[in-house]
């Protein structure tokens, strides 16, 4: 499906700078499934003549994109949003669209100027960092062992409640739902290939009980 160009918008006047304004925008209507995999966008040419704007700014943008994983640039089949495995990967890594939805409709609907509010957020954000530290997720799977038994609870007696554990038994929309929430997943040795073949855990730290250099991490991860 090709898109029209009356999908973006922009605005001289805000403090974001132009391609930042066409990067998210492409960001959000893929985050909320208006652009699916492998939609076409319009050429930088057309796109740059129907915002008024430099062509090289449309390719640079677009450039980060594919940077980014999230589109695909090739000559003669122009500019397209990348593939399924990518976009999920993508949609699972900023769950907070539908949130920035709501959020922004409540500042509506208090009469404040949504842009002040996102720009003081973000200076908020650079002056003080994140309010809140987040605390990662361990999994366990298959954590029946002397050893893999240690880790576990020195992990649930440091990190809990943010501690689960898994049987490869467990039916397969399960194991991955599992895998895909969490940050570390601990598993023996024997299994750490199974495990990667489960799902896409580039993100993700996988330390296999029995290898020396990935005990160390779990070791590192324990002290304060």
């Amino acid at each position: 499906m090709v898109h029209s160009s009356l999908l973006f918008k922009i605005d001289s006047r805000s403090s974001l700078p132009i391609n930042v304004q066409i990067k998210e925008q492409i960001k959000w209507l893929i985050g909320k499934e208006y652009l699916k995999p492998g939609d076409s966008l319009p050429s930088t040419n057309k796109l740059a003549d129907q915002l008024s704007i430099n062509r090289n700014t449309i390719q640079w943008t677009y450039s980060q994109l594919k940077d980014e994983g999230l589109l695909t640039i090739q000559k003669g089949r122009g500019t397209r949003v990348a593939d399924k495995d990518k976009i999920e990967t993508f949609k699972r890594q900023n769950p907070h669209f539908t949130f920035v939805e709501q959020t922004i409709k409540q500042v509506y609907e208090m009469g404040y100027d949504a842009e002040n509010v996102l720009l003081s957020g973000l200076a908020y954000v650079q002056l003080f960092g994140q309010p809140l530290e987040k605390k990662l997720n361990y999994l366990f799977i298959e954590c029946k062992t002397q050893s893999c038994v240690f880790y576990l609870d020195e992990i649930k007696r440091m990190a809990a409640p943010n501690v689960h554990t898994i049987d490869m038994s467990s039916p397969e929309d399960i194991l991955k739902e599992a895998i895909r929430n969490a940050d570390v997943i601990v598993t023996r040795a024997d299994l750490a290939e199974n495990v990667k073949m489960l799902t896409d855990i580039e993100q993700k730290t996988v330390i296999s009980v029995g290898s020396t250099k990935d005990v160390s991490l779990l070791l590192n991860m324990l002290r304060p």
